[in-house]
């Protein structure tokens, strides 16, 4: 069977990076001569995408919540080649169809008993399944990839990172800033992420709290929403940080805040990309970041050409203030390091290195199955 075959890509609740990857691939997947349909939750994909079919995949352990959603997927895989899911609980229900095609799932994060909390134990059993049940694994990261050595299942799983939409950034900087209310003298630090204790945003406010000692003028915006929104503004009160720190909330225009940013920071515990390092970096912007996902390969010095940026140590607040302030002390090497990462994020995550890999996969599992039925 042939590219043109038709394929559904199928994803969970999802606010991040996963849902921009999925509306990327399927947009992609189409001008490379793929029929691709997509389904999940009413709206995930508002804003990016048209969803063609709503499948409600279950947040929770709800038995009556699953039946409805296998149910309106059977429908939804009807005339399909290959379904992809994408994430534990879209790979759980694409597997449980009695009658299905094959499945590729692919792992964006895994289950951290530090933020699942009791539930995490079940969860991970049920995440160390997956390879097993699924007719082919990916997984975003050599990191994601090494939780399953020595599960069933783990030598069929490939390391293939999500693709993305490369970022444009349409408003100039000047403006930006000035929306921010920065002036002349302002020095601004940009992350965007979901408001989560993965992320180390605490560890980001406790930074800048000392790094203003050094930079008065320091100004931070953490672009995104979540559960610890209210939580963060009562640290960013309790540090006297409301000069300096500002919580935009979810946006559409991330892109023209990054591309305004003096240093991007990504201060996550742990992480598949982030999706915001390779945004950064396609931008032309400095990265400091904690070594997390892509950024040791992305960001660490490669010998010839230098480093794509700084890394420091996970959930130190010391180490991060006194990194961003060294990158902003030095412009000249600031501007070097965003120029190598740049080089590096456009050789190793454009379009054609994380696209065909799918493509192929899905091209065996297609050839297993009309081989079985020959």
């Amino acid at each position: 069977m042939a590219d043109g075959a038709p394929v559904l890509q199928l994803l969970g609740p999802s606010t991040g990076g996963i849902r921009r990857h999925v509306a990327h691939l399927a947009q992609t997947l189409r001008h490379r001569g793929w029929q691709v349909q997509t389904a999940g939750p009413a709206g995930v994909l508002d804003g990016l995408a048209p969803l063609d079919h709503v499948v409600e995949v279950p947040a929770g352990a709800d038995p009556a919540a699953a039946w409805r959603a296998r149910r309106d997927l059977a429908r939804a895989v009807e005339g399909t080649a290959v379904v992809h899911a994408h994430g534990l609980k879209a790979g759980w229900l694409a597997t449980s169809l009695r009658r299905r095609p094959p499945v590729v799932v692919t792992v964006h994060n895994l289950v951290l008993t530090e933020v699942a909390g009791p539930a995490a134990w079940p969860l991970q059993r049920l995440e160390a399944l997956l390879p097993r049940v699924a007719d082919a694994t990916v997984a975003t990261s050599a990191e994601v990839a090494r939780r399953f050595a020595g599960a069933p299942g783990a030598d069929r799983i490939a390391v293939v990172p999500p693709a993305w939409p490369p970022p444009r950034a349409r408003r100039p900087t000047g403006e930006v800033r000035a929306d921010l209310g920065l002036g002349p003298g302002h020095v601004l630090l940009v992350t965007a992420a979901r408001l989560h204790p993965q992320k180390g945003l605490d560890v980001l406010l406790d930074a800048v709290a000392l790094l203003r000692r050094r930079r008065p003028g320091v100004r931070c915006a953490v672009v995104g929403e979540g559960p610890l929104e209210a939580s963060l503004r009562r640290r960013v009160d309790e540090l006297g940080l409301a000069q300096e720190v500002v919580l935009t909330g979810a946006r559409g225009d991330v892109a023209d805040l990054l591309a305004a940013a003096d240093v991007v920071v990504v201060p996550s515990r742990w992480e598949s990309g982030p999706l915001v390092l390779f945004e950064a970096l396609a931008l032309g912007r400095p990265v400091v970041s904690t070594p997390v996902g892509a950024a040791p390969g992305l960001l660490a010095d490669g010998g010839g050409d230098g480093c794509g940026g700084r890394l420091v140590a996970v959930g130190d607040p010391a180490a991060l203030a006194e990194a961003v302030a060294e990158v902003l002390d030095d412009p000249a090497g600031a501007a070097a390091m965003a120029v190598t990462g740049r080089r590096r994020v456009a050789a190793a995550y454009g379009d054609e290195v994380l696209i065909a890999p799918l493509e192929a996969r899905y091209r065996d599992l297609m050839g297993d199955r009309c081989g079985a039925g020959a």
